[in-house]
């Protein structure tokens, strides 16, 4: 259709046009306080795979709803739930080449600085230190797979995966309506999770953090160039802007675009490959990150101390 493309043209070219002005591409949003919320929530519940799995996941339950439309044109009446995820993943990506491009700077923490850190963000953190440990301590330390705390926390890991699962399964199943009740016990039921793991993880804590200390020579994200990667994120961005303004045009129109939405169904698999390609990309720019964990956890952490400054303007500037 000739107005959506008009459209999605329009839409990439202001983005184009303010790609190395953070606060300009976030005016172009428009978003909310708790969206911003939202989006930092997701990326740190994403423990299984980090940023990779943030993006998948959103792409997943953007798209594979869309999958009602080919079998009831008046399938879905609203897109709001699927607009508010298309923002966040297009957002997030548009930060994360700002970051790698050096737009948006990296601080080091230096060791005087670390009790300034908040404490709620080195809890989140922790959830990752605990599935990091849990898969590299057996190398070092055969003994403690007979551990009964090192059994606990296997075990809540294997909860939040089945409970992780259960969800993409449900939201791309049921209605908007029942999508935000469930995501809410989910939630809940997930975070009880965390918290078991982490209890049992604190019993080992100690002995785990020394075995694991390990000199570091600066940030990832600082010692490395990630100018391979440009063209990966480039990609990124353009096709979740394009499904972004597909989503937005569908939602005013409603009627004749049930075509359109079931195109953009199609391509799910090329998006996930390019999220794959990210992944691959790291490895080959960081020698010793073969699946991009560690690079993945660079730019979470500075993604969502960015969104956390963003949130913070606009409490100081409502209306903003």
């Amino acid at each position: 259709m000739e107005e959506l493309t008009k459209q999605i043209k329009r839409d990439l070219f202001d983005i184009k046009e303010n790609i190395n002005n953070p606060d300009k591409l976030m005016e172009l949003f428009s978003f909310k306080g708790e969206e911003f919320d939202n989006i930092v929530h997701n990326i740190k519940f994403s423990v299984e795979d980090g940023l990779f799995e943030y993006k998948k996941t959103a792409v997943n339950l953007i798209l594979e709803p869309l999958n009602s439309l080919q079998y009831n044109s008046k399938a879905m009446n609203s897109f709001d739930e699927q607009i508010l995820r298309a923002k966040g993943l297009l957002a997030v990506t548009l930060i994360q080449r700002l970051i790698a491009t050096g737009v948006i700077k990296i601080v080091e923490k230096r060791e005087d600085d670390s009790q300034e850190t908040p404490e709620k963000e080195v809890e989140q953190t922790g959830i990752k230190e605990i599935i990091d440990f849990v898969q590299k301590e057996p190398k070092n330390n055969p003994l403690i797979l007979q551990n009964t705390l090192f059994k606990k926390i296997i075990m809540h890991i294997k909860m939040y995966k089945n409970e992780s699962q259960k969800m993409n399964e449900l939201m791309a199943k049921v209605s908007a309506e029942k999508k935000i009740a469930l995501k809410k016990n989910l939630d809940i039921i997930l975070a009880e999770q965390v918290s078991k793991m982490r209890e049992a993880y604190n019993g080992l804590i100690n002995i785990a953090v020394e075995k694991e200390q390990v000199p570091v020579a600066g940030n990832i994200l600082l010692r490395y160039d990630f100018k391979p990667a440009y063209t990966v994120y480039t990609s990124q961005i353009e096709i979740f802007s394009k499904i972004l303004s597909t989503l937005k045009f569908a939602d005013t129109e409603k009627f004749h675009t049930r075509e359109l939405l079931i195109n953009l169904l199609g391509e799910q698999k090329s998006v996930i490959k390019l999220i794959d390609r990210e992944k691959e990309v790291y490895s080959t720019i960081v020698p010793f990150d073969k699946n991009g964990s560690e690079t993945e956890k660079s730019f979470s952490k500075r993604i969502i101390e960015f969104l956390g400054k963003e949130k913070d303007w606009l409490r100081i500037h409502p209306g903003r």
